[in-house]
């Protein structure tokens, strides 16, 4: 099956000033690759150049099998939704105005939204168990609570390629888990994701496959199972760590406290 998103010997960053490089890997249908790193090794950067918002240093990004600047955008952003880190949306909208703007690619020369299109919207609101949002000013709402509707907005978008720039920044513990659920149910029935998270054991609870970017470079890519290990997880962050694995086979890393 051909790869949604390719990544070819890719070099990422601003200007001439280079961020990571090396970057090979493919992303496919019903796939869930999470990007992990320190601060500052390019994740961010990689999802913006993935998106054409960045021109690649060297090396290849494609999207559905062609350069990502090639695409018109609206036909882009038809197929591929993106959450950021961060979105200071107008205060006064409300949570369901936000999350119809994920329906923007989809609609008609009016741009009028359609009872399809709010039918969505409201859906999306329901999985991420914030339907209560949905007439709440964003203005008043939390980051997190904020966060939950960007997420939702991307659901509504109907994308078949998703990508996450620290999709659970801001939540607590029971959102994050939830969040993730949902996420993995998309995938699970087709949808490809591509993840920056900076929490090791969300990870390898939900991910398919890792890409470890560290010191400008690429310190591996692969199977989630084999490439998150304790060993692993100490190069890439420079610290002691420890394994332990629960009933059932669940994985969890923790740091090597010294006191």
């Amino acid at each position: 099956m051909s790869a949604l998103l390719s990544a070819r010997a890719l070099a990422v960053g601003y200007g001439r000033v280079q961020v990571a490089s090396g970057v090979s890997f493919e992303v496919a249908k019903g796939s869930l690759w999470a990007v992990l790193g320190p601060n500052g090794s390019g994740k961010s950067t990689l999802l913006r150049t993935a998106l054409g918002w960045l021109p690649p240093l060297s090396g290849d990004v494609l999207l559905f099998g062609q350069a990502a600047a090639r695409w018109e955008r609206q036909q882009l952003a038809r197929r591929v939704a993106w959450v950021p880190q961060t979105f200071e949306a107008d205060g006064g909208f409300t949570g369901l105005e936000l999350v119809l703007m994920g329906r923007a690619p989809h609609l008609g020369a009016w741009g009028l939204p359609s009872e399809r299109d709010l039918s969505l919207a409201r859906a999306a609101l329901e999985e991420l168990d914030i339907a209560h949002l949905a007439s709440r000013r964003t203005g008043e709402l939390s980051g997190g609570e904020r966060r939950l509707l960007l997420l939702a907005r991307a659901l509504a978008q109907g994308p078949e390629l998703l990508l996450l720039d620290e999709p659970t920044a801001f939540l607590d513990l029971r959102h994050q888990v939830h969040v993730l659920q949902r996420v993995r149910a998309r995938v699970d029935a087709g949808l490809a994701v591509v993840a920056v998270l900076h929490d090791a054991n969300l990870a390898a609870s939900v991910a398919d496959h890792v890409l470890l970017l560290r010191d400008g470079g690429v310190l591996g890519h692969g199977p989630a199972a084999e490439w998150l290990s304790a060993g692993r997880l100490e190069s890439l962050y420079g610290l002691p760590m420890v394994e332990a694995v629960a009933p059932g086979g669940a994985r969890a890393f923790a740091p090597r406290w010294t006191l």
